[in-house]
């Protein structure tokens, strides 16, 4: 077959590069081949990448099965869990388009003939993929696989279940209450998280990668297989053969991800209680892809469609059950009436093809449509005075009690403030808390609310108090939040000119979030937008980046 690494391997004005090759120990013969790039993201930072070593050997023996000739190189890959709470968190959604950038410079550079692409965790997902669609090759998607969740004795308070690594930010608030003793705390430390692989609950990086699978640039069933089974390395193999099949095939991603892959993510994320942080990368993906949508249409495909799968945060099962259970496939067909099912799938076959087989074995983790966990879905876009290009909430996630919630607004200029408030006790039932100049161009980097929203809960306040913000929250956040504000504070959005006491209303059931009284006009005379010093990267990041509504994308067409 012919590829497009032929037009610099093949005659003798290409020698000087058939050289190079040969200096890394490639062989003649390797050269006459395809040219496949093992995208690897491995690091000894990330447990969710510590696998990517082992199994990018997998890969490179399925494609060299395959009749291929894999190049590896790395990508960064930073780990979502350790910047919480400090300034690193600002750095985390801007690695997402460095990753981008670095799939589509590596690829176009050495005129790779296809990607396979090994990532696990939050931002690295949506990033190679978003490379991908620049490029469009034919491409494949290898995730990690989940940690196996921890478990604790019966005797701590969170004893008796299984656990993730989300419960310890949470029981930090409990602790600070008096709620658990310091050994029953170390405990939770020590056993939350047993294994390496991606955080065993629904958090970012487990959506992502279910929502790729649900997409079709995933081997079916592979997003929930464990990190430390053998069927993950076999899963490895064959996406490796794989690829070498769609290059015969000259199937490309952008044939599989489509404005109809595109709404099937949409709604099996609603489905299975996903992150908020989808919302931002479905809109990414769509734009490095040339597909119209906007954050008012996801919300339409979203509508209708009930929360299905109660997975930490939003329920009590791990990956582990969701696995069990028949992991996206089974999830899918239980949607198969709401799905696109034409739409191909890196193995060339339909959705329906795919999910016909499918089999769930456990109906108490993976619900039907007719007895779902709650009728309401798992995201849900807000709209009111306070948010008139949107805002994005979970309402699987929200206790039934504060799916409505009126309360007075207790402002913070940025996280830093909001976590010594919350530690120091200022906040208190009833209130309104709200985290501003956090967006894309005002944290920069638009940072997670993680840490103070867990806090929260631990303390018995998940459902007594709501946290609203113009960043974002981790897809592992439970209780009343609300994010994604736009536009945000730092561009001038009503958050900027909420004070303190004036009196807001959540309404998730219809989709509302409004101040009530305020007259946004009259204080936009007075009230100064708070700039921010900043340098380096995350300087060029906010100066350049779109609104959260758009994906916060940075431009890369005309």
């Amino acid at each position: 077959m012919k590829t497009r690494s032929r037009d610099i391997l093949e005659g003798p004005q290409w020698a000087n590069v058939r050289a190079l090759y040969k200096a890394d120990g490639y062989a003649e013969e390797e050269l006459k081949r395809p040219l496949i790039g093992v995208v690897n993201s491995y690091s000894t930072i990330c447990p969710g990448h510590r696998i990517f070593r082992q199994l990018s050997e997998r890969v490179r023996e399925g494609i060299q099965a395959g009749g291929g000739t894999p190049v590896e190189f790395g990508v960064i890959g930073a780990c979502d869990g350790i910047t919480m709470g400090h300034k690193g968190m600002q750095y985390i959604l801007p690695t997402r388009q460095t990753i981008a950038d670095s799939v589509e410079f590596m690829a176009e550079a050495h005129c790779l003939d296809g990607l396979v692409l090994l990532g696990s965790c939050d931002k690295i997902i949506p990033g190679m993929l978003m490379g991908a669609m620049r490029v469009n090759l034919p491409a494949i998607l290898v995730n990690g696989g989940p940690s196996l969740p921890g478990r604790m004795k019966k005797g701590n308070p969170y004893g008796g279940e299984f656990i993730d690594h989300s419960i310890i930010q949470e029981s930090e608030g409990a602790l600070q209450k008096g709620l658990i003793s310091k050994e029953e705390f170390k405990e939770l430390e020590n056993q939350a998280m047993p294994t390496i692989g991606s955080c065993a609950m629904l958090g970012t990086a487990n959506t992502m990668a279910c929502l790729a699978e649900a997409m079709g640039v995933m081997l079916p069933g592979a997003a929930a297989i464990p990190a430390v089974y053998s069927e993950r390395l076999a899963a490895g193999y064959e996406s490796g053969r794989q690829i070498m099949k769609m290059i015969a095939q000259n199937l490309r991603i952008r044939d599989i991800i489509t404005k109809q892959s595109l709404y099937n993510a949409i709604r099996v994320n609603a489905a299975i209680g996903g992150s908020t942080n989808a919302v931002l990368h479905l809109l990414a993906l769509a734009y490095e892809g040339e597909i119209e949508l906007s954050v008012y249409e996801y919300g339409e495909i979203n509508e209708g469609i009930p929360h299905l799968v109660p997975l930490i945060p939003a329920g009590p099962y791990t990956l582990l059950d969701f696995y069990e259970a028949g992991g996206v496939p089974a999830v899918m067909k239980e949607l198969k009436e709401h799905l696109w099912g034409q739409e191909k799938t890196c193995g060339n076959k339909s959705i329906n093809q795919v999910i016909e087989n499918a089999v769930n074995t456990r109906p108490e983790v993976i619900h039907n449509m007719e007895r779902p966990v709650h009728q309401r879905g798992g995201i849900k876009i807000l709209r009111g005075n306070l948010a008139p290009e949107g805002a994005v909430t979970k309402p699987s996630a929200i206790p039934e009690t504060a799916l409505v919630f009126r309360g007075k607004a207790r402002i913070y200029e940025g996280e830093e403030a909001a976590l010594a408030g919350i530690r120091e006790g200022e906040v208190q039932p009833q209130d309104v808390v709200v985290i501003r100049y956090e967006g894309p161009k005002g944290g920069p980097g638009m940072p997670e609310m993680y840490k103070a929203m867990k806090l929260l809960v631990g303390m018995g306040m998940g459902d007594k108090v709501c946290l609203i913000t113009d960043g974002r929250f981790s897809g592992s956040n439970n209780g009343c939040f609300v994010g994604h504000i736009c536009p945000e504070a730092a561009e001038g959005g009503p958050i900027a000119y909420l004070e303190d006491g004036d009196e807001i209303c959540i309404d998730v059931l219809q989709g509302c979030i409004q101040a009530v009284g305020v007259d946004f006009a009259q204080r936009r005379k007075t009230k100064k937008i708070l700039h921010k010093k900043r340098k380096g990267g995350l300087h060029q990041y906010g100066v350049n980046v779109s609104s959260a509504s758009r994906g916060a994308v940075l431009p890369t067409g005309e």
